[in-house]
C-alpha cells in the first residue's frame, strides 16, 4: 500500500512498522560476529622477535664481557703475587734436589716428552694461563717429561715475547713447585723447552 506524500502513520500503522524496525535491527545485531581474537602467543609476534634477538645479543655480550673482567682480574691478581725470596733458576741450569744422573739424562736430551704444549698464536697472558693449566694437569697425571716450544720469535735479541717471559714463568711459585729441571733440547736456538716435573704423591 502507498501511502499519501506527507500523510502520517496512525497508530496501528506506527505499531506494525516499530515491531518490523525492532525485527530488523535484532537480526542485524545477530548476524554481526566479532572478529576473532589473535591467540599468538607474546613471544610468537613479529614485533616482538626483533625484541628477543635483541636482548638475547646484549645478554650474550654481557656474559662476554663479565667473563673478560674475570679473566683479566685473575691474570692481574696471579701476576701481582709476590715471588718467593728463592734464587732466580735458569733453564739450564741443573736445580737443588735433582740427582746428577737425571740431570745429565735430561740436559743431553735422553728423556723423551710424554706431552708437547705449543704456545705459538697465543698472546702472552693466554699462554701463560694455558702453560700454568697444562704443567697443572700433567703433573696430576704423573706425566714425568714435557716441551713447551716458545718459538724464537723476532724483532728482540732475546727473541719473541714468549722466549723472553718463559723462564720468569717458570719461578713463579705456583709452577716452579711442580719442577725438578728444565733445559733446552736445542742449545743453538732455545726455541723449545723440555721439564721434567716432579712426581703426584
Amino acid at each position: 500500500m502507498k501511502l499519501a506524500r506527507g500523510r502520517k502513520l496512525n497508530k496501528e500503522e506506527q505499531s506494525l512498522w516499530d515491531h518490523f524496525a525492532n525485527q530488523i535491527r535484532g537480526i542485524r545485531k545477530d548476524k554481526q560476529c566479532e572478529a576473532p581474537a589473535m591467540n599468538v602467543a607474546f613471544h610468537e609476534r613479529p614485533d616482538n622477535h626483533k625484541k628477543l634477538l635483541a636482548n638475547s645479543q646484549r645478554s650474550q655480550r654481557l656474559v662476554q664481557t663479565e667473563n673478560f673482567i674475570q679473566y683479566y682480574k685473575l691474570f692481574k691478581r696471579k701476576q701481582e703475587q709476590p715471588l718467593e725470596h728463592k734464587p732466580f733458576v735458569g733453564i739450564g741450569q741443573k736445580q737443588a734436589g735433582l740427582d746428577t744422573n737425571t740431570w745429565k739424562k735430561l740436559h743431553k736430551g735422553q728423556m723423551q716428552p710424554e706431552k708437547i704444549l705449543d704456545l705459538h698464536g697465543h698472546t702472552a697472558q693466554r699462554a701463560f694461563f694455558i702453560l700454568e693449566e697444562f704443567l697443572i694437569q700433567s703433573q696430576r697425571n704423573n706425566v714425568r717429561c714435557v716441551e713447551i716450544i716458545t718459538g724464537i720469535g723476532t724483532g728482540y735479541k732475546e727473541g719473541g715475547i714468549l722466549k723472553r717471559e718463559l723462564p720468569y714463568w717458570l719461578n713463579r711459585p705456583a709452577i716452579h713447585s711442580l719442577i725438578l729441571g728444565t733445559t733446552y733440547p736445542a742449545q743453538w736456538n732455545g726455541g723449545a723447552v723440555r721439564i721434567l716435573l716432579k712426581r703426584n704423591r
